[in-house]
């Protein structure tokens, strides 16, 4: 006994090794100041699109099955810390005979054992922790599905904004081609054009009319979409008027490299690096003997016992083996988290630059539509008097409705821009604390 005693003793000394905790690796940036990272109310602060996003948030399914799955592993993470408690074991047995002289006789046992498995020094450590990891990388998956759904009703929305405006542009349009056809048959019955003028006419009418069907048929759809996410039948969705909410200071704050842990992708390759540095710690656990108390006494116990302790001295090939491949998959765990981090810097600098780019071209646009309109004027009133031809209208006309649809259009990439910072910085939705 006094040998079993010290070889166990031995054994969890020399194993101290395997109860290190992982720690997080460290991100470089050169600049440590801290801005404030918004939360996606702050990001999107229509207050019809957060109800939008809050009744989504709220009844979607695929977000109903993430919490489903993390409760999962809230229940993996209580059995690994279960594994600690001892095991008692209760078999009640009992039997009946009858000797020669028909005398019955009674026997029965109540047997109680207590086993106390701690399986080699530190896997049970090590399994607790990878159990933990699973949660919380749970957690960061939960944390990306909300994020995708957030974004995909944000888009929809500034969708429907921008077909709300394309709607009023179009109605306008067909109403200024409707007056220029009408102008045009005027002149064609006083003599002064021809039929050719007015066949222009009536398809670039005819062409508005079928682009405002268009839309309005763009607009159910993307409603129907909405629906659907926020988990509801199809209903009109009530909408704001393009541009009358500001947008998050973020964008002429900037954002730091460190910020970027707050995304569900990197965080859940970290999630990875984590899991992969207690696979490997599990694995040198195995060198280790495995150690189990239990409430049987006498030779045949001391030899099991004895048995147990030496098992690893057998396995020293495959366990070794073993221990190399975690410790190799730890090192693609760690270049995966780098590649990650990597993609999700230059997805939130691009959508940096495509912001500013699409403000730009808003302006340019914007001016656009201001010169067009007034020569819109110009030329509409010279048809009139005869003094423009056919062509000379449509042109101008085409022009002006192209710069309008620009500018609206540009408006909406600069939005969708706003979406894909708010998706490269993956806001934190939930609490990561255990």
């Amino acid at each position: 006994k006094i040998l079993v005693i010290l070889l166990c003793s031995a054994a969890i000394l020399s194993s101290c090794g395997v109860y290190t905790k992982y720690q997080a690796p460290e991100i470089a940036d050169a600049d440590t100041t801290q801005v404030h990272l918004p939360g996606w109310r702050e990001y999107f602060s229509d207050p019809m699109l957060q109800e939008l996003i809050d009744t989504a948030l709220v009844r979607n399914t695929t977000l109903a099955i993430a919490g489903i799955r993390l409760r999962q592993t809230d229940e993996s993470l209580r059995a690994s810390k279960l594994a600690y408690i001892p095991s008692v074991f209760f078999t009640p047995n009992g039997g009946i005979s009858v000797n020669r002289q028909q005398q019955t006789s009674y026997s029965y046992q109540l047997p109680i054992s207590l086993e106390w498995n701690f399986g080699a020094p530190g896997i049970l450590f090590a399994r607790r922790h990878q159990a933990q990891a699973k949660r919380l990388q749970a957690i960061d998956n939960m944390n990306a599905v909300r994020n995708e759904i957030i974004s995909q009703i944000a888009a929809s929305y500034y969708m429907l904004q921008m077909l709300d405006e394309q709607t009023e542009i179009l109605s306008k349009s067909i109403n200024k081609w409707t007056e220029t056809f009408e102008v045009q048959q005027e002149l064609m019955e006083s003599g002064k054009v021809f039929y050719s003028s007015v066949a222009q006419m009536e398809s670039k009418l005819l062409d508005a009319r079928n682009a405002l069907a268009q839309t309005q048929a763009d607009i159910c759809t993307l409603e129907r979409t909405i629906c659907l996410l926020t988990a509801q039948p199809y209903t009109s969705i009530k909408r704001s008027v393009i541009g009358q909410y500001p947008e998050p200071e973020i964008l002429s704050s900037g954002v730091y490299v460190k910020q970027l842990r707050n995304r569900p992708d990197v965080r859940a390759a970290e999630r990875d690096l984590e899991i992969t540095y207690y696979l490997t710690s599990e694995a040198r656990s195995a060198f280790y003997p495995s150690i189990n108390l239990s409430g049987d006494f006498g030779w045949p116990a001391l030899v099991k016992s004895v048995l147990s302790l030496a098992q690893p001295i057998f396995t020293q090939g495959a366990l070794k083996c073993r221990l190399n491949i975690s410790k190799m998959d730890e090192e693609v765990a760690q270049f995966q988290f780098n590649q990650t981090l990597l993609e999700a810097a230059t997805e939130v600098s691009q959508a940096l630059a495509d912001y500013k780019l699409y403000k730009e071209k808003q302006d340019i646009f914007s001016r656009q539509e201001t010169i067009q309109t007034k020569a819109y004027d110009i030329v509409d009133d010279l048809s009139r008097n005869g003094k423009a031809n056919y062509l000379e209208v449509i042109k101008v006309q085409e022009k002006l409705l192209d710069a309008q649809i620009d500018r609206i259009t540009s408006h909406y990439k600069a939005q969708e821009a706003v979406i894909m910072l708010y998706k490269a910085l993956g806001v934190k939705i939930i609490d990561m604390d255990i």
